[in-house]
């Protein structure tokens, strides 16, 4: 059984364009949690934790991306079949994981350096 992969795939946003519209979705949702805790106090506390989110959400598509290699090797081996050319199939979806990975991953470092820099905030 083999994956199909489309051809043609769906472009996906530059990693630059992507960086910034999480960044920019984080820092609305933390400057709407400070104004709902009513302090700007906590602003460096939620980037903090925004930050760890983040990080968090950068991990799981390569767990899972390896997870599911690891399954695709295991039945090749099983059925005495050669594993390159499955794993090559699966080299598309690997990119657009890897680069979920260093969109969220990036957010997530310029969420902690917002979070070192806004605690003088206050």
């Amino acid at each position: 059984m083999s994956l199909k992969i489309d051809p043609h795939p769906t472009r996906q946003r530059p990693l630059w364009q992507g960086f910034l519209i999480v960044l920019g979705i984080d820092t609305l949702v933390v400057l709407v949690g400070a104004l709902a805790l009513s302090s700007l106090r906590q602003i460096s506390n939620l980037y903090f934790l925004s930050s760890i989110v983040l990080f968090i959400i950068a991990v799981v598509p390569i767990i899972t991306e390896v997870g599911s290699s690891a399954k695709i090797v295991g039945r090749a081996v099983k059925g005495g079949e050669k594993v390159g050319p499955q794993l090559k199939e699966k080299q598309v979806i690997f990119e657009r994981s890897a680069q979920t990975t260093y969109v969220f991953g990036l957010a997530g470092l310029a969420a902690f350096i917002l979070s070192m820099l806004s605690l003088s905030i206050g």
